[in-house]
């Protein structure tokens, strides 16, 4: 049996948390909050696959809300859903905020749905042991070096490096030769050629 998929919505609209509830298979678990605390609270004390998260919510914005997320979670997949577009425009709040995606509430309801199995999509891919995303992953944790910091040294947002390793985009070229050379394992290794399925790469830091 597959292990369920946990979804938190943060949204001051009950009605949207009740009807992405209702309208989710059994293969997702679901939490709904409408306050900005509870769900931050929330996501602090639990282990979540993807964040609903409306823009607009009580005192706070997503901007704030994402940005408290992030300093303790770097991982969360949030898909920002707004029904106030026109404040929160679809590529200039990609740009700008620490999400993978977005979505208009004023959408046919069935494509938020097809967007939430796309994020899972996306996140179960990313976890695979044959993807370039978990092997990414998996470096920078033995080496103990965060999204944003990998992001410096190689002159990209954290959203570029979280978006690598959930093989939504990949790097160009030249920055898999210096993934390659920083982490001491060869380009192949990180692009997961069969031949080197087998082989045990060089771990050890400079």
């Amino acid at each position: 049996m597959e292990e369920q998929f946990k979804v938190i919505i943060i949204d001051d609209e009950p009605g949207v948390i009740d009807a992405i509830k209702a309208n989710l298979s059994s293969e997702y678990i679901v939490d709904g909050f409408v306050t900005s605390k509870e769900g931050i609270d929330a996501i602090r004390e639990n282990n979540y696959d993807l964040l609903i998260l409306d823009y607009f919510i009580d005192s706070m914005n997503g901007k704030q809300i994402t940005e408290k997320i992030r300093k303790t979670d770097d991982e969360l997949y949030i898909m920002l859903l707004t029904g106030r577009a026109e404040e929160a425009p679809g590529l200039e709040t990609l740009k700008n905020l620490d999400i993978q995606m977005y979505c208009e509430k004023s959408a046919n309801f069935e494509e938020i749905l097809i967007m939430v199995e796309s994020a899972r999509k996306s996140v179960e891919h990313s976890r695979k042991e044959g993807s370039f995303g978990i092997r990414l992953k998996r470096l920078r944790r033995i080496h103990n070096i965060s999204q944003e910091e990998l992001g410096k040294v190689l002159g990209v947002g954290r959203t570029a490096i979280a978006n690598w390793e959930t093989n939504q985009t990949e790097p160009t070229g030249e920055n898999i030769k210096k993934l390659a050379e920083l982490f001491r394992v060869t380009t192949d290794y990180l692009l997961c050629y069969k031949a080197n399925f087998g082989d045990t790469p060089n771990l050890a830091k400079k």
